[in-house]
């Protein structure tokens, strides 16, 4: 497979690769090589969207040949919608207690 950094200047050859992470930052995905050297694949706002952007490349793994670094953007909405949302189980509003 082949990954496509997000600023979309290299594209990484994974067969060349040891190993995929969260950088030391937080906020980095890296990528280190068979010959010693590495690379940046993304820079995001969060630890919590790096994981998101490697868990999303995971999944990716053997099912396409180019995977692109998602945009921020994406990654916010993917998060968004995996949120848990809790409704009554009728679909209604649960009743507040209190308020004005």
């Amino acid at each position: 497979m082949f990954i496509v950094s997000k600023d979309k200047k290299a594209i990484i050859n994974t067969d060349s690769t040891t190993v995929i992470y969260v950088g030391s930052d937080g906020i980095t995905i890296k990528a280190d090589f068979k010959n010693g050297r590495g690379c940046q694949l993304g820079r995001y706002d969060s630890l919590e969207e790096c994981k998101k952007a490697l868990e999303m490349m995971a999944k990716e793994m053997g099912k396409t040949d180019i995977f692109q670094m998602p945009e921020s953007a994406a990654i916010k909405a993917e998060i968004v919608k995996n949120e848990t949302c809790w409704h009554h189980a009728t679909g209604k509003k649960t009743k507040g207690h209190g308020g004005s």
